[in-house]
């Protein structure tokens, strides 16, 4: 595509959704193989969603696509973002209380983890140990699961400016 058709803006959603998505991937891998923090099953979901998000903004910035691409690359990523934030929603649900968090394991998303077997694709990162027991571990008093929010919120706004701009 001639570079006068590319989507400039869109460009840099792209860059902004594979680095946020890299950096809290890296993040995580740090909390778990330095912090000894174990990823639950919606931890390993929200690592998937991740993952989508930043391959989503890699084949955007390796495709440039124009206006129409762009709004078509907003609605697959903020419909990524919003999965992502609602798992993580459902996460600091369900870490809300000691009773309910301890029932995330054993329910539908660790069978479909198991069944899909992601954790065997990638051991060192999309295998689960932990349960959803309450937050262990807080940032400027947020904890993980908030902290992803956060971030599927900020890239699913990012990717809905896509849909909104004037052409």
């Amino acid at each position: 595509m001639p570079r006068s058709q590319t989507d400039s803006y869109a460009l840099r959603v792209y860059a902004a959704g594979l680095l946020i998505s890299i950096a809290v991937l890296v993040f995580a891998y740090y909390l778990q193989h330095y912090k000894m923090l174990d990823p639950c099953p919606w931890c390993v979901a929200q690592r998937v969603l991740f993952i989508g998000v930043g391959l989503l903004s890699l084949i955007g910035l390796l495709q440039h696509p124009g206006v129409a691409g762009a709004r078509v690359y907003g609605v697959m990523g903020a419909l990524l973002a919003l999965s992502g934030a609602a798992a993580a929603a459902y996460q600091i649900w369900l870490q809300s209380d000691p009773m309910r968090a301890g029932s995330c394991m054993g329910g539908w998303l660790e069978h479909t983890l198991d069944y899909l077997q992601l954790g065997k694709l990638w051991p060192n990162y999309l295998q689960y140990d932990g349960p959803c027991t309450l937050p262990p571990w807080e940032l400027l008093t947020l904890s993980i699961p908030e902290w992803s929010l956060t971030w599927f919120a900020i890239l699913g706004a990012a990717f809905t400016t896509l849909l909104l701009r004037r052409a």
